[in-house]
Order: C-alpha cells, then structure tokens, then sequence
C-alpha cells in the first residue's frame, strides 16, 4: 500500500471575482492553502493452475480518514472514501491475458504520453495533482479533463482482453456496459428527454509497439473509444489518442494527442463541441533525484457559439528518494484558462502554485 500527504499554496485571478468577500460575480477570498492527503491498502493474489494457466486478483482499497457519508469535511460531495477504488481478476497464458471487474480499460492501459516521462518527479506534472489546486473548470461551457482520462468510462465494470507482444506489438479491447455499473444486474433503459442520457456500451480498443534500438527505448501508441447513448436525441462519443515515449539513458520524453469528436454532453444539433488535447514531458533521474517539466494544452468549443476556449499548465516537479520506499517532492506549476465567446472575460482565470508532499509505498 501506500500514504501520499500533500500541503499546496496557490494564488488565483480569476476575471469577475472580488478581492473581498461579498463579491458580486464570485464567493469570499478563499484560504489559499491546504493540505491533503490519499491511503490506498492494495491486497494482492496469485496462482498458477494445474494446466499452466496464472491468475491474479488485484483489490485497491481507499484508506482514508474521513467522517463518513455525508460529512462536511470538505470532501467531494460529502461522501466516504473507504471504499475500493479498483478490483479486478486477471487470467493469463499463451494466448494473452483476460481481465474482469471494476478496472482501466486500455484506452488508458495501453497509451503513452507525458506520464511515461514526468511520473516519478513531482505529482506527476500535467498528469499530476495541479488541477486539485486550481480552478480548471471556471469556463462553464467547456469540460477540461487530466491528460489520462479523455473521457473513457474510468472504473466501471469492464472485460479487457490483450494479446501477447509479438514483435513489439500488442493489441487489446475493452467493453464496459456503462460508466456508472459496479456490480448491479438490473440497470434502466429509459429515454425521458435531453436530460436524461446515459452512455452504454462502452467499446475501447487499441495497440502498442515497444522496442529497442541501441541505447534507445521506443513506445508508440494509438488508441479509441466509443459509446451509444440511451437518449436518442445526444450523440454516439467517439474519441481516439495517440502517443509515444523515448528513453536513452536517464532521459525520458514522452508525448500525447487526444482528439474527442463527439461526448454525451451533446445534442445532435449541435455544433462546436468538439475537444482536443496535447501534453509532453521530459524527465530526468540522477541517482536517488528525479526532475521533470511538462506541459498540456486542452481546447473546447463553445458549444453552439464562436470560438475556442483554451487551458493549459506548465510543471516543474522533482523527487528525492530516501530509500525504503519513503519519497520527499515537491511541485511549482503555472495554469491558465481563456474563455471564447460573450461570457469568456467572466471565466478566465490564472493561477501558480506550489505543491510540497511526502509519501512512503510498502
């Protein structure tokens, strides 16, 4: 398992808020700081069969303190996270491996990009803990997501299969009924009107290549998704993304595009909704240190207006290693959001901050 425990200072100017409490467009000046903290306990099981085949069966559970369902204690929507966050079964042998339950899907398994880079340094960099500080979502019109999640159907119960590499290459798929169903038989069908939409049949699929040339490590990705809607009058989501890392020595640079064609979000009359992402980090270790820096850009039309609304954020983060699985880092980052359209001087915002954190894996 493992304790990430972090303290994060920021400062924000976000167009149309005051400077004071009382403010008309905005809530009161916010602290500025705090700290936060995520325990995961992982349980884990292995076994060979009498015909060779190896199962695994992989249970992440939240461990942290909190007051419960409910509680005002500043945890997303009042609800507990002693719960578990991924659990799954795995069944492996010559012919690949089979994966069931509540897991990725190989949308993001199986994608390279910045993470591959910067993961060790810091939180993580644009795919680290930056968007918990900040106000990300401050342009109501558009959806601004991590670089690892362009909307996939995250943990929800899923069927993976992938093949065994074969020179270098690895294929896999993926199918999740929806991404709310975690263990329920029954589910509604219904199709009320434009509000009530619900993704359903979640198909991902993609491939890989990883090799070797001299000194150099090679990874390239492509990878899709798509989903129908129960609600005839949204649209079918269709996304795809594409990525690569290199390694030499103690370098690594890894990179991203993600392309959303279409989301739930949307009716079929609508148009400028369309959602694109890039990222790229470099990362470097040197004995017990890790430095990374790392950027992403995300644009989202306005949706049935002009324009494109656009965010990105620029990260600096490094690790030391004391060894035994104890970790000291710490993390500067630079975000901004530009809004498109009428309302877009009300949603900008601009913010820096500065993560500090320790964490221990056992």
């Amino acid at each position: 398992g493992g304790m990430d425990f972090q303290m994060g200072w920021t400062t924000q100017d976000r167009e149309g808020w005051s400077p004071t409490p009382g403010g008309v467009q905005g809530p009161a000046t916010e602290r500025g700081y705090s700290m936060f903290q995520r325990t995961v306990i992982n349980i884990n099981a292995t076994d060979t069969t009498d015909s060779g085949m190896k199962w695994a069966f992989k249970l992440n559970l939240n461990a942290d303190a909190d007051g419960g369902p409910n509680a005002s204690n500043g945890l997303k929507d009042g609800t507990a996270r002693d719960a578990a966050d991924k659990v799954s079964l795995d069944l492996s042998d010559a012919w690949g491996s089979v994966s069931v339950g509540a897991d990725y899907g190989v949308f993001r398994t199986m994608n390279f990009g910045s993470k591959d880079a910067t993961k060790s340094a810091g939180t993580g960099g644009a795919d680290g803990s930056w968007n918990r500080w900040f106000n990300r979502k401050s342009i109501g019109t558009s959806r601004f997501e991590t670089s690892t999640t362009a909307h996939d159907s995250t943990t929800s119960s899923r069927i993976n299969y992938v093949t065994p590499r074969f020179a270098g290459f690895q294929a896999g798929v993926t199918y999740a009924m929806d991404r709310t169903t975690i263990g329920r038989f029954r589910e509604p069908e219904s199709n009320a009107g434009v509000s009530a939409n619900l993704e359903k049949n979640f198909w991902q699929a993609g491939v890989n290549y990883v090799n070797k040339f001299g000194d150099f490590d090679v990874g390239l990705s492509l990878v899709g998704v798509t989903a129908g809607n129960t609600n005839d009058l949204k649209v079918d989501q269709k996304t795809y993304s594409t990525g690569f890392v290199v390694g030499y020595g103690d370098w690594k640079v890894g990179g991203r595009y993600s392309n959303e064609i279409r989301n739930d979000a949307l009716a079929k009359t609508d148009f400028n909704g369309g959602y694109n992402q890039w990222d790229l980090g470099v990362g470097y270790d040197l004995g017990p240190w890790a430095f990374a820096v790392s950027t992403m850009l995300q644009q989202g039309g306005v949706v049935n207006g002009t324009g494109t609304a656009t965010q990105q954020v620029f990260a600096f983060g490094t690790t030391y290693d004391l060894g035994a699985g104890l970790a000291l880092y710490g993390e500067l980052w630079h975000a901004r959001n530009k809004g498109a359209g009428a309302a877009s001087s009300t949603s900008n915002n601009e913010g820096t901050g500065l993560i500090t954190g320790v964490r221990v894996k056992f």
